[in-house]
């Protein structure tokens, strides 16, 4: 990489790891930071994927001169975290959309086109490198989850004021679905915080997608002037099986993963910047309007206001563990690890020092452990990304 250079931070140096011995193997802990001499280009972490050669690659974005928006960037690196290459797209696509989806071999993610805001499926291989872009038949993408390799695709219609809601089967040849739409509304104070969203210059709003075990979809997102959980069989247009409503995007949902029946693991936050955690929660799939305020939880004062939270469900020596991610006031991840069974926390890990150190998401390796993707500030002005690589016996300890 010709404008990169690395920071390295062994295990031994590091707050979070309690490890001390100096030959501790660095494809099982460490902690990079990928510094750029281009000194005022500033670098957005999205997600990360390992790839089939125990490396990592990751999403981000990257300021782009005289535009609102951030472009698409790609980094892969090895199984140590130093540097291999880069892919920089900043020219033609911009603003990429959680998340970096693993299916059969191939990497994928939503990205659009500059001007048009058409949506496209990106492809990459091993090394990063764009294999293939498939143009979508919707504009704006929001985000994007990978559920038995269904892409389930939420987007923003910006002249008819709808959230949109698509599936993408990678089969041969590749089935898109036609959006169902559920309409916004007419009014003024919603676009703004899209906007703001889009361009990274206000809140980051907690959109996200997924699917039941039973096959109901969810999602995320603006329906009827407020950020809410809404639940559809996408058979038709704006005809939810349930709503979960929010407070137009002052609180709702940040959150959720299904668990069994009307179980979820969630997590919501108010206007008051406060986050809630809920790792075993009821709710009702079927009940046309709930609120989300009734979820009764603990509210976690240590986590920054307007926390953007990162939930996953990780298998941890062969026991399924949910792990929620987040920021602290004190400029530190943390990883909070619960039951999924009983609601139980089990664990808690602080990770970074030093600098202050912001979550864009984790996931499990095949050694077992944890990789964590974040980003933290050089000399307190340039933002740049920082990989944080757990060892099975550290993901362990903290989830036991």
């Amino acid at each position: 990489m010709k404008n990169f250079f690395l920071l390295t931070l062994l295990c031994v140096g590091l707050a979070s790891c309690d490890i001390s011995d100096n030959d501790v193997d660095p494809t099982q802990s460490f902690l990079k930071i990928y510094d750029n001499n281009t000194f005022n280009s500033s670098f957005v972490p999205v997600d990360i994927q390992q790839t089939a050669d125990g490396g990592y690659l990751v999403l981000g974005s990257t300021r782009i001169e005289d535009s609102d928006f951030t472009g698409v960037y790609v980094m892969k690196v090895d199984e140590n975290g130093e540097f291999l290459s880069e892919q920089n797209l900043s020219t033609q696509y911009i603003s990429p959309a959680k998340s970096l989806m693993s299916i059969n071999g191939s990497f994928y993610f939503a990205a659009m086109r500059d001007i048009s805001y058409q949506a496209l499926l990106f492809e990459l291989d091993d090394n990063g490198n764009l294999t293939d872009s498939i143009e979508l038949n919707v504009t704006r993408p929001m985000f994007a989850s990978n559920v038995n390799n269904e892409i389930i695709l939420q987007s923003y219609n910006h002249g008819d004021r709808n959230t949109e809601i698509s599936t993408i089967a990678l089969a041969d040849p590749i089935i898109i679905s036609e959006p169902t739409k559920f309409a916004i509304g007419d009014g003024d104070g919603i676009d703004l915080p899209i906007f703001e969203h889009f361009t990274r210059t206000g809140r980051k709003l907690p959109f996200f997608t997924g699917k039941t075990e039973t096959g109901l979809y969810f999602f995320n997102g603006f329906y009827r002037f407020t950020i809410s959980m809404v639940f559809t069989n996408l058979i038709s247009d704006n005809d939810p099986t349930g709503v979960l409503q929010g407070q137009r995007e002052d609180d709702g949902v940040s959150t959720a993963i299904h668990l069994t029946g009307n179980r979820f693991a969630v997590s919501r936050f108010n206007r008051f910047g406060d986050t809630y955690i809920l790792p075993n929660a009821d709710i009702d799939i079927a009940n046309k309007i709930g609120i989300a305020n009734d979820l009764v939880g603990n509210p976690f004062p240590e986590l920054v206001p307007d926390a953007r939270l990162v939930l996953k469900r990780i298998t941890v020596n062969e026991r399924l563990v949910l792990i929620y991610g987040g920021d602290t006031r004190s400029g530190q991840i943390i990883l909070m690890a619960y039951s999924p069974d009983t609601g139980e926390l089990l664990g808690t890990k602080y990770l970074g020092f030093s600098n202050p150190y912001e979550l864009a998401s984790f996931n499990a390796t095949e050694d077992g452990g944890l990789v964590v993707l974040g980003s933290t500030a050089i000399a307190g002005r340039f933002d740049r990304f920082s990989i944080f690589k757990l060892s099975s016996a550290e993901l362990q300890e903290f989830t036991n």
